[in-house]
């Protein structure tokens, strides 16, 4: 792997967080967007009584989530009245740390504190702005309760990472985060970590788990151009090549290697959805903070319609395997228990044929473009052409999609831009300023969160400072209901229902096409056996304990 800086819970990076999984073992893990217990007695559940709301008052300066998890102050003179979350966990009594030493809620609470430090980054730090106490009850008992208005059906992970409170209580985190053989809760523990070399693990002999079938583990940190990687694996050097660094490798290469039996590519569906939004509301920004709206084809629901019916994911998929794994039908990762068997929407351009004759953009003397014919707002003879913008690392994808829509007649625009730019809020971008007909990107599917992304209050304007994710413009009532609902679920089946209910409102609607899942990858030689490959859990060799190699 590459090396990282440190491997913390507290300092998250790709080759940071692989590395910390082989030596920490999470207290709650998650496991297939699940969650099973470790080094606690069980999962917290509403049914036996470990989780429970209460409503509390919010008066004015008091902190607060909003429905989207957003952390407000209240600035009104009036109070007001929102759920508070409360979650008890309690620790096994038997575990103990690899160097012998009891672990106890003394060492959560170092963990709660240590996410409160400056240095502190990622999903703790976030945790801990929406907590407003968290505290041990006893040994092995502790409560976490959110600010108010913070509802999650990911309860279960709200147990700070345990560190261990009897070499660390008086540190500092850059101080911890600079110690490179820490007590291991997992199933290896660090002995040796040399800089620019490799780190050294052995068997976790107090490990809660089944005991390792492997006895050592070396992790090496090789000064090796991406493209020579490979030579790693062909001569024996390494048996794993972990995402950082493949995934800035060339799949191509590997292909080849896998082809002749020498390697073994590992790929999951990630959580990032390949999108193209179409802009139901395009504007054009003028002189003196002037916004005009702009006629384009796309409000009319049949041409999206017909613009779905297009593409043709599947090829997408076949041809770049390396950025469109699998075509996408929602905003639902294909694994998450929330997940139907729906198919993704089907490539029948004849079908797209007939949806834009019948709105008037007919192509009427053969030439393969259609144009306009008596379409309200249309010149007659004005050509079906769209602007195409997106990050300058889609090209290739923007190329298809521009195939595909042009043997549909329709013409397109392709349009790269810097993706600074691009994903900045703002209106020198064309995703916020909402001067685009038709933008491709790549989007983080983290449930119940994205269905927000569509949720009429959050369309992109000056009002709300342009930091709005609702850029095609969609607005609908229903939608917000059930995207709302799944937002303040609590239980993880009530949450699936709604969040199918407003994927389908979505998707009849189409103001964005689900075009694929991109890929979480990384290679092995062929005898590394036991490997799970689950992109929802929080390093890629989540189940260290179960790998071995053979033959057979």
């Amino acid at each position: 792997m590459t090396e990282p800086l440190s491997a913390s819970p507290f300092a998250p990076s790709q080759a940071g967080d692989d590395l910390l999984a082989l030596f920490y073992e999470p207290a709650i893990e998650r496991v297939s967007y699940g969650w099973e217990p470790r080094l606690v007695t069980r999962v917290p559940s509403l049914r036996h009584g470990e989780v429970m709301t209460r409503v509390v008052t919010v008066d004015t300066g008091m902190r607060y989530a909003d429905a989207l998890g957003f952390v407000r102050q209240h600035e009104t003179g009036s109070s007001m009245q929102l759920p508070q979350l409360v979650v008890t966990f309690t620790l096994r009594q038997d575990l103990r740390w690899s160097d012998g030493t009891p672990i106890t809620a003394k060492d959560a609470v170092l963990g709660y504190h240590l996410a409160q430090a400056p240095e502190a980054q990622g999903r703790w730090r976030a945790l801990v702005k929406r907590t407003a106490q968290f505290t041990a009850l006893d040994e092995w008992t502790l409560r976490w309760v959110g600010i108010p208005g913070y509802l999650s059906a990911d309860y279960p992970s709200f147990l700070f990472p345990l560190q261990p409170a009897h070499r660390w209580h008086d540190q500092t985190l850059p101080t911890i985060l600079a110690d490179h053989t820490p007590p291991a809760t997992g199933p290896f523990k660090i002995v040796a970590w040399e800089a620019h070399r490799e780190a050294r693990l052995v068997r976790n002999e107090h490990y809660a788990g089944p005991q390792p079938q492997l006895e050592e583990i070396v992790v090496r940190f090789p000064q090796y151009a991406p493209e020579s990687w490979n030579a790693l694996l062909i001569d024996g050097t390494c048996d794993v090549i972990l995402p950082d660094p493949v995934l800035g490798t060339s799949w191509q290469q590997w292909s080849v290697l896998s082809a002749r039996g020498e390697a073994t590519i590992w790929a999951d569906p990630a959580p990032t959805v390949l999108r193209l939004d179409l802009n139901l509301d395009p504007v054009r920004h003028g002189a003196g903070g002037t916004v005009e709206k702009i006629p384009s084809p796309l409000r009319d629901v049949q041409v999206r319609e017909a613009l779905n019916s297009c593409v043709a994911r599947l090829s997408l998929t076949y041809a770049l395997p390396a950025e469109a794994i699998l075509p996408a039908a929602g905003f639902i990762p294909p694994n998450h228990p929330a997940g139907k068997e729906a198919e993704p929407s089907g490539y029948n351009p004849q079908a797209a044929g007939r949806l834009l004759d019948a709105v008037g953009w007919r192509d009427l003397n053969g030439d393969g473009l259609r144009v306009a014919e008596d379409v309200p707002g249309f010149t007659n003879g004005e050509p079906l052409s769209l602007t195409l913008h997106f990050a300058s690392q889609y090209f290739v994808i923007a190329a298809h999609l521009a195939a595909d829509l042009d043997a549909c007649g329709i013409g397109v625009d392709l349009r790269a831009v810097d993706a600074q730019q691009f994903y900045t809020p703002g209106i020198p971008s064309p995703l916020f300023g909402r001067h685009f007909d038709m933008a491709l990107l790549g989007w983080q599917a983290e449930l119940p969160n994205v269905c927000g992304a569509w949720l009429s209050d959050r369309i992109p304007d000056e009002t709300n400072g342009w930091n709005g994710e609702n850029f095609s413009g969609f607005a609908a009532e229903a939608y917000d209901v059930a995207c709302r609902e799944a937002l303040l679920a609590l239980d993880p089946e009530s949450q699936s229902v709604a969040l199918n209910k407003a994927l389908g409102l979505l998707k009849s609607a189409h103001p964005t096409l689900f075009l694929a899942w991109r890929p979480f990858w990384f290679v092995t030689r062929p005898e590394i056996k036991g490997l799970r490959p689950d992109v929802s859990a929080y390093g890629t060799l989540w189940n260290a304990e179960a790998l071995s190699i053979g033959d057979d």
